[in-house]
């Protein structure tokens, strides 16, 4: 293999075109990345906002691409397969691991990728480069050669949303769900619970997320909600006429959401905890609320395999998921890529970017 071109963060805010030399493997394989979904996790690599990430590393977390190379019988699938990778790597040695929790220990400061530092070898540990390490306790799944790769990057927010709309919440047909933030997680809990047969869902979000919030009704959503200037509360009460059985915390950085998911969800209800918050803590939390309400809450880290399954199957099968990626950036353009997921050029039409090759 020749010299892998790839986009290394060598420190915050500091994305660099790279060529890295081949380094020599003997087990695991080799993957040939044709597109890479940006969230979050490459935003916040990115700003510095991580003080556990070690640079110079690769971001890139939601890879799909080809299987380039097979160095043993880890791998499951011929050369040439498009596949899809789980970010997360399991050692299934680790407390974590036997206990069947996400977040293996096995790495600092995750065993996942976009975050493994380049100094590990053989290096390519992100999605931002030509050539991805698959790790033999890597998990893959297939995905049909009859979609865009970009459209299949979606699948890691589908998988998401299933795993935090229905797994851990253990979603009834005909139950309500409350999403509070419409990013492209947030929307792919919407349409997990959807598939899962919710009988009413609401999403939330802000003023600049009139976009998403448009997609949100488009997407069948019974309610959206704008809570810079409409009460909550009120609207969800006048739309469901109750209070909904499930609450999924999905927005960003936003702590006052969890006050909001403990007030808005029913007696006995579920709240899904499922973004951090920066390290920030909760002020003059009262969790009296939560025994007298009797309410479960979960907290959410990443997807399970068996929400990866549904989530190629979906976007396989689910049309409208070919207009979720609004942006698409060349790999030489990634630094753009990572601003333009953060929402700092613009959030207009803005529902997630991809990083193609």
């Amino acid at each position: 293999m020749t010299d892998v071109k790839a986009m290394v963060l060598v420190e915050p805010k500091n994305l660099a075109p790279s060529l890295l030399p081949a380094q020599e493997i003997t087990s695991g394989g080799w993957l040939a990345v044709e597109a890479t979904g940006l969230s979050g996790a490459e935003v916040q690599a990115w700003r510095g906002d991580r003080l556990d990430l070690v640079y110079p590393l690769i971001p890139g977390q939601q890879v799909v691409g080809r299987i380039a190379a097979v160095m043993d019988d880890s791998i499951p699938y011929e050369i040439g397969t498009r596949v899809i990778v789980e970010p997360s790597i399991r050692c299934g040695q680790c407390r974590r691991c036997k206990g069947g929790i996400p977040g293996c220990t096995y790495r600092k400061p995750a065993n996942e990728y976009g975050v493994i530092p380049s100094s590990e070898p053989p290096a390519l540990w992100g999605g931002l480069a030509e050539r991805l390490y698959i790790d033999p306790n890597t998990t893959l799944h297939a995905v049909s050669d009859d979609i865009e790769s970009v459209v299949a990057t979606f699948a890691h927010p589908l998988a998401a949303g299933y795993t935090w709309a229905v797994e851990l919440p253990r979603l009834h047909p005909g139950e309500s769900v409350l999403v509070l933030g419409p990013g492209p997680r947030g929307l792919a809990a919407l349409l997990a619970a959807q598939a899962a047969g919710a009988g009413w869902i609401g999403v939330t979000g802000l003023d600049e997320d009139s976009d998403r919030l448009a997609l949100a009704r488009m997407l069948g959503a019974d309610l959206t909600v704008n809570v810079t200037v409409e009460d909550l509360s009120t609207a969800v009460a006048d739309s469901l006429g109750s209070r909904p059985d499930v609450v999924i915390d999905v927005t960003s950085d936003d702590p006052e959401a969890i006050y909001s998911s403990m007030d808005l969800v029913r007696s006995g209800g579920r709240i899904v905890l499922a973004s951090t918050k920066g390290d920030r803590p909760l002020h003059q939390f009262f969790s009296d609320v939560i025994i007298r309400k009797q309410l479960s809450v979960h907290g959410a880290l990443g997807a399970s395999s068996s929400a990866y399954r549904w989530a190629c199957h979906q976007v396989e099968t689910d049309p409208r998921i070919d207009d979720m990626v609004s942006h698409q950036f060349p790999l030489a353009e990634s630094n753009r890529a990572i601003q333009a997921a953060a929402g700092l050029l613009g959030r207009e039409e803005l529902i997630s970017v991809a990083v193609t090759f």
